[in-house]
C-alpha cells in the first residue's frame, strides 16, 4: 500500500502568510489600543471639565438670589395639586403650558434676570452648550428646573420638571457628589456630557444645583474619521504585504512593522499631556509602511492639537475662577476669598511665623444714601470708597466682605507703614468729603498679636472694634 502523498506548504509561502496575520493582527490592536486610549483621554477630561465648569458656576452665581428664586419656585411647585403637575415629557401639550403659567410670578422677579444674566455671561465665557440651575425633590425623584439659559425653544421655563434616571438616583444621600456625568449621544442633541453640581450658602446648606452640558461632537467626529483611515490604511499594508517576495517582506515589511508596533504600544499607554512617539521614529520603505508612518504622524500631530485645545480650555476655567474671586462691583477680592486667606493666616499662626494687620473699613450712613438717593448713587459711594482704598493700600490685600464693609490684611512693608496708611485715608477721605457730603468712611486698625491673639479672628474683632468706636466719634462731631 503505497504511502498518501502529502502536501508540501513552501517556507516563503508560510512566511507570507504568517506575516499577513500577524499585519492584520498588529493593526487591529493598533487601532483598538489607540482608539480606547484616546476616547478613554478625552472622556475623562471632559467628564473633568463639565465637573470643573459646574463647580465654577456655582461660585460665580449669587446665591442670594438663587435662594429666593428656588424658594418661589418650591413654593409654588408645593400648592399645586399632584394630578395638575405636568412632566417635560408631555412637553409642548396644551396641559403642559398651563401648568408652567403658574410659576409666571418667578419669570416677573428681578432675581431671575439677574441670575439669567450671570448663567448667560458665565456660558458665553466657558465651551458649554448649556447651563441652567435646579433643585431637586428628593421625595418625588424629580429635577426641577429654575433658570435655564437654552434657546427659547428648548428651554425649561422655572417649574418644569423631569423625572429622576436610573443614574440619578445615586444622589440620594450623597448630595455632595452632585448628579452623576452621564454621556449621552441622540439625533437632537449629539454627544453631550451632563453633570449636576451643588450649590451651597455660606453656611453650607444645599440651594439648588448647576446642571452644565458640554458638546462632544467634534472630538467623536474626529475620533471616528482618525480611526477609520487609520484601519484602511493598515488594510492596504495587509493586502499590499501578499505581493511581496520572502526577502522584501523579511527587510521591508516585518522590521519596519515590528518598530511601528512597538511604537503602537507606547502611543496607547502614553500620558494625557502630550503623544510623541511616532515624530521619533523614521521609516523610508517607499511604500505602504511609509505611508501608515506618516499617517500615524499626521493622526499624532492631530491629537497633540486636540489635547493642547482641551488643555487651553483648562486655562479658561482658571480664568473663570479668578471671577469667581472678585467682588463685581468693585473687583476687588470677595468674601470667600477672604476665608482662603484667613485659613492661610491661621496656619501661619500655628507655626509661629507671621506679621500682619487688618484694618476695617465701613461707609457712614449708606443706608440713609440708598433710602433718599437710590441704590445707584450707593453703589457709587461704594465704588469711590474702594478706590480709595486701592489708592492707600497699594501693596494690601483689600475684600470686600459686605455691603459696605471692606477689610484690608497689610503684611510686609504695608504692615511696617500701617499707621502712616492709616492716617493718609482718613486725609483722602476728608478730602472726599468736602466735595461729596455722602461720601464718608470709618477705619479701625489692628496688629496681630502674638500674646492676646489666638487666631484672625480675634485680630478681625479689635480692627471692628476699633472701627466701630471711630465711626461714633465721627457721628458724635457732626
Amino acid at each position: 500500500m503505497k504511502e498518501k502523498r502529502r502536501i508540501k506548504i513552501p517556507l516563503w509561502i508560510k512566511a507570507l502568510l504568517v506575516i499577513i496575520l500577524t499585519v492584520f493582527a498588529t493593526s487591529m490592536v493598533a487601532v483598538v489600543f489607540s482608539s480606547n486610549r484616546i476616547k478613554s483621554i478625552t472622556r475623562e477630561h471632559y467628564i473633568t471639565r463639565s465637573t470643573e465648569i459646574g463647580d465654577t458656576l456655582a461660585l460665580y452665581v449669587n446665591k442670594d438670589d438663587v435662594k429666593a428664586l428656588q424658594t418661589k419656585v418650591a413654593e409654588i411647585y408645593a400648592s399645586i395639586p399632584e394630578t395638575e403637575k405636568v412632566c417635560n415629557t408631555e412637553w409642548g401639550t396644551p396641559e403642559w403650558e398651563t401648568y408652567l403659567t403658574k410659576y409666571n410670578a418667578v419669570i416677573a422677579m428681578p432675581e431671575y434676570d439677574r441670575v439669567m444674566n450671570q448663567i448667560v455671561e458665565f456660558h458665553t465665557a466657558s465651551e458649554a452648550k448649556s447651563t441652567c440651575i435646579a433643585y431637586a425633590d428628593f421625595e418625588e425623584r424629580r429635577i426641577i428646573y429654575i433658570v435655564d439659559d437654552s434657546a427659547p425653544e428648548e428651554r425649561c421655563l422655572p417649574g418644569s420638571f423631569d423625572e429622576f434616571t436610573a443614574s440619578d438616583m445615586s444622589i440620594i444621600g450623597n448630595v455632595d457628589a452632585g448628579f452623576k456625568p452621564e454621556i449621552s449621544n441622540s439625533a437632537e442633541y449629539g454627544y453631550i456630557v451632563s453633570v449636576g453640581r451643588p450649590i451651597y450658602d455660606v453656611s453650607h446648606n444645599l440651594i439648588a444645583f448647576t446642571i452644565v452640558d458640554l458638546s462632544m461632537d467634534k472630538i467623536v467626529a474626529e475620533e471616528n474619521n482618525d480611526a477609520r483611515t487609520l484601519t484602511l490604511i493598515l488594510l492596504g499594508i495587509g493586502l499590499g504585504a501578499t505581493a511581496i517576495g520572502y526577502l522584501l517582506v523579511l527587510f521591508l515589511i516585518i522590521r519596519p512593522i515590528r518598530k511601528l508596533t512597538k511604537t503602537a504600544n507606547e502611543f496607547a499607554t502614553g500620558n494625557n499631556e502630550s503623544i510623541n512617539k511616532f515624530a521619533n521614529i523614521h521609516i523610508n520603505t517607499r511604500d505602504e509602511i511609509e505611508d501608515l508612518s506618516n499617517s500615524m504622524k499626521k493622526m499624532e500631530e492631530d491629537i497633540n492639537h486636540y489635547i493642547s485645545d482641551l488643555f487651553g480650555a483648562e486655562r479658561k476655567a482658571n480664568e473663570l475662577k479668578y471671577l469667581a474671586d472678585r467682588d463685581a462691583l468693585t473687583g476687588v477680592m470677595n468674601k470667600r476669598s477672604y476665608f482662603e486667606e484667613e485659613e492661610r493666616l491661621n496656619n501661619e499662626i500655628k507655626n509661629g511665623k507671621t506679621q500682619f494687620s487688618i484694618c476695617m473699613i465701613d461707609l457712614n450712613d449708606l443706608k440713609v444714601t440708598n433710602d433718599t438717593l437710590g441704590h445707584e448713587k450707593g453703589d457709587e459711594l461704594i465704588i469711590a470708597v474702594s478706590s480709595a482704598i486701592k489708592n492707600v493700600f497699594k501693596s494690601s490685600k483689600i475684600y470686600r466682605i459686605g455691603g459696605d464693609e471692606f477689610a484690608i490684611i497689610s503684611e510686609n512693608e504695608d504692615y511696617q507703614n500701617i499707621d502712616d496708611l492709616r492716617l493718609k485715608f482718613v486725609s483722602v477721605m476728608n478730602k472726599a468729603f468736602e466735595s461729596n457730603e455722602h461720601l464718608s468712611a470709618a477705619i479701625g486698625v489692628a496688629k496681630y498679636n502674638q500674646e492676646e491673639d489666638n487666631n484672625v479672628e480675634d485680630v478681625f474683632k479689635r480692627a471692628d472694634s476699633e472701627m466701630y468706636k471711630t465711626k461714633k466719634k465721627m457721628k458724635s462731631t457732626k
